[in-house]
């Protein structure tokens, strides 16, 4: 407690105080006086062995920049924002992801080389400093502030609902990508061309995601897919040729357009013929 009191003084306001954990939502607090964030750090040490993170505050607009890596070349694969508030208007409680569309415009070109010169490609280089070269998948996290990209996380993964949004954008042959990336012949492939087309994800959750999903429930007849809307299967199961919600997400479905509007009205045209009565 002592160290990270100290540790405030090198921040100006507001600071994020954080758990350092899973704490499910929960466990940050964005202080607006020192006092505050003293309070936060007093809460969080109260617990035996606690561990607390401390960031500068960021203010600015979120957006998720792909690229894949064989430890020394490194891609860029497509942007995506998406949507974690479970309610309408950007209310209620953080999800997993109720959404997502690509390509994230707000992301310029030179936005999205600035992002790749001076964090993702640094990152790859000091992994292969250290010793252990990262080979896979990287998501960065970024907020646009008015400073330019400043990295909030890294995942190793495309994420979800992201990918459902990406992948109907890419034509390519995806799994010589992934052979070029994990044999270390990245440099042979040529740059990553997503489709000029628009992608939006719509994730269909069960009523009382995320505190209390109610699973169970019976989604209907899926209607056919076709390539402008997508249907993803992700928490449900087959039980007596009846599909049943088994989780919070039950499925989504991504529509394609020449315009994130045709997108969107193409996913939720078809998210309206499905018969999911618990569905939200």
């Amino acid at each position: 407690l002592a160290e990270a009191i100290v540790a405030l003084e090198n921040f100006s306001l507001p600071v994020v105080v954080k758990a350092d954990g899973l704490a499910a939502g929960k466990g940050v607090t964005v202080a607006e006086t020192k006092a505050e964030a003293e309070a936060a750090l007093d809460a969080l040490f109260a617990t035996p062995g606690a561990e607390v993170v401390i960031e500068a505050f960021l203010v600015g607009e979120e957006v998720s920049l792909f690229a894949i890596t064989d430890g020394i070349t490194v891609i860029p694969f497509g942007t995506a924002q998406d949507h974690k508030r479970i309610g309408e208007g950007d209310t209620g409680p953080n999800t997993g992801g109720m959404g997502a569309y690509s390509p994230a415009t707000v992301l310029t070109p030179d936005l999205e080389r600035r992002a790749m010169d001076e964090i993702v490609k640094p990152t790859v280089v000091a992994m292969a400093a250290a010793g252990t070269p990262f080979v896979g998948v990287l998501y960065a996290g970024l907020m646009l502030t008015a400073d330019g990209p400043q990295l909030i996380e890294y995942n190793v993964r495309f994420g979800d609902p992201e990918t459902q949004a990406l992948m109907p954008r890419f034509d390519g042959d995806l799994a010589a990508l992934f052979l070029a990336a994990a044999t270390g012949k990245l440099a042979d492939i040529e740059a990553v061309e997503l489709a000029p087309r628009h992608a939006l994800t719509v994730v269909l959750a069960a009523n009382g995601y995320p505190l209390a999903p109610k699973t169970g429930g019976v989604v209907g007849k899926l209607p056919i897919a076709s390539p402008e809307a997508t249907i993803f299967l992700a928490g449900m199961t087959v039980s007596e040729d009846a599909l049943v919600a088994t989780g919070g997400r039950v499925l989504a479905v991504t529509g394609t357009g020449a315009t994130v509007e045709q997108a969107c009205n193409r996913a939720y045209t078809k998210l309206g013929e499905i018969e999911y009565a618990d569905g939200y």
